[in-house]
């Protein structure tokens, strides 16, 4: 009985035993994007998430300043942080939706001074 049980346990034990996967590159290349623009990542799972969660925006027709503003809001990022982040996330998850951004943040931009 003994060797019937060593056999059966040993495959189920490699199991739990086993080293955890490792990080899928997509999420790496995105939260490294993220850090060398001075984005600071605290909880990966997270800010993976929200950037899959930029491609849900798309799906369902939003433009990318509404994206982006939502993401401001959702995560404390300046607006030129978030508008990165979802340039970022349209890379690595999204790449369909590349070249769909538009220009309706103008407004929020300074304007020159008047003299």
């Amino acid at each position: 009985m003994t060797a019937k049980w060593s056999t059966f346990l040993l495959p189920v034990a490699a199991l739990f035993l086993a080293a955890p996967a490792s990080a899928d590159s997509t999420d790496d290349a995105f939260i490294a994007a993220l850090t060398k623009n001075g984005i600071v990542i605290n909880d990966r799972d997270a800010a993976t998430a929200m950037g899959q969660s930029v491609c849900d925006g798309f799906d369902q027709h939003q433009k990318s300043s509404v994206v982006a503003m939502k993401l401001k809001a959702r995560s404390g990022l300046s607006l030129k942080q978030s508008s990165y982040f979802v340039g970022v996330a349209i890379s690595a998850y999204c790449p369909e939706y590349a070249g769909h951004t538009d220009a309706s943040t103008r407004w929020l931009l300074p304007a020159p001074p008047l003299m």
